[in-house]
């Protein structure tokens, strides 16, 4: 294999792919990207055996078709700190040779037969969606699925696929982010689809659109997902396990609202947040016609008050959230106005942005 690539869509592709990379394993092949130069293009593979991906690469001129596993830090390190504009990667005799103006590296290669097979996108999608809103549906669920949980269905994100409608949700226990969007095409029929997508492939799949206005394909399988984008497919396992009855959890009898500017509300609890500590995580939110109160306190820092003046309906009511969660909604909520429905200090609240996102937060005990 012989090839000159343009260095920084390389490191592109190699930083991308790097995600995947296993640091830690007993099979030292999975330390490596597979190269395969064909088809005037330059495919980096990458896969932990959970998730794949292969990027391409066609900033590139072919001089020798082939294929070579390289060691994925040591290679990405050399590309990255190298000066010059383009790189020739030479292999021959199980050796890589990386040559720049002034620069010319070794590094031992490994068979590429030893490599997993990683997954390349073949036949019809299930759906197709536009890049932009693809990620800002993961943006807008991805943070409220569980970071560590029993429950492995709690560690991903709900895919619902049904008439050319899509909706994301996830859910740690104490909150639920429902987010969605219309798709471009669907041919999964009136049944539609629902697949439990791992939160790794998903922190992927944000880093691997970069045109809003590209169109992405998805293939949803057995036990695996694809997603295609014009320059990456990426494939993931899906989760196991059955995800909770996410539609009994949204309130359907809230009779309190609270409606309010987007970034003003932000504000003011995050203003609120500034005296919690980790044991008095809450703040007291105070609701009536005038407005809201939030207060918050702790023994070691003192006592926080802020005068929210914001439009309320219902009757008078207080209630403990924390912050944190509350924050983490409205930093994703993409309308300028956001409503807050309420039904009592023990029952949870849900929050709503614009049509197509809700949250629902449970509320804390404050006493």
């Amino acid at each position: 294999m012989k090839v000159i690539c343009n260095r920084g869509a390389l490191l592109e592709a190699l930083t991308v792919c790097g995600n995947v990379v296993a640091s830690r394993t007993p099979k030292p092949v999975l330390q490596c990207v597979k190269l395969t130069a064909a088809d005037d293009r330059l495919t980096v593979a990458a896969t932990d055996l959970e998730v794949a991906i292969r990027y391409s690469d066609n900033q590139i001129q072919i001089e020798q078709a082939g294929e070579t596993l390289v060691p994925a830090d040591k290679f990405r390190d050399i590309v990255r700190e190298s000066v010059d504009d383009t790189l020739s990667i030479e292999v021959a005799n199980d050796v890589a040779n990386i040559k720049g103006q002034d620069s010319h590296f070794k590094i031992f290669t490994q068979n590429p037969a030893d490599f997993p097979p990683v997954p390349d996108f073949e036949g019809e999608a299930s759906f197709e969606i536009a890049g932009g809103l693809l990620k800002q549906l993961v943006g807008q669920t991805l943070f409220a699925a569980a970071k560590e949980s029993t429950r492995y269905a709690f560690n991903g994100v709900l895919l619902v696929v049904k008439g050319k409608k899509i909706s994301l949700v996830s859910t740690d226990g104490r909150r639920l982010a429902m987010a969605k969007g219309d798709l471009i095409s669907d041919k999964l029929g009136k049944d539609g689809a629902q697949s439990i997508v791992p939160a790794k492939a998903l922190n992927l799949l944000d880093k691997l659109v970069d045109d809003p206005e590209e169109t992405i394909a998805v293939q949803i399988r057995e036990n695996q997902v694809i997603f295609h984008s014009p320059s990456a497919t990426l494939t993931s396992n899906l989760v196991e396990g059955q995800f909770p009855p996410y539609e009994d959890v949204i309130p359907k009898d809230t009779d309190k609202k609270m409606t309010a500017a987007t970034a003003d509300f932000l504000s003011a609890i995050r203003r609120a947040a500034l005296l919690t500590t980790e044991d008095s995580k809450g703040v007291r939110m105070a609701f009536s016609k005038k407005g809201m109160i939030l207060t918050s306190r702790s023994p070691e820092s003192g006592e926080a008050t802020i005068n929210f003046p914001c439009k309320f309906e219902g009757a008078d009511i207080e209630i403990g959230f924390n912050p944190n969660f509350v924050t983490d909604a409205l930093k994703v909520v993409d309308n300028d106005e956001i409503s807050l429905e309420l039904t009592a200090p023990n029952r949870p609240g849900l929050l709503k942005g614009g049509a197509n996102f809700l949250y629902v937060i449970m509320p804390v005990n404050l006493q």
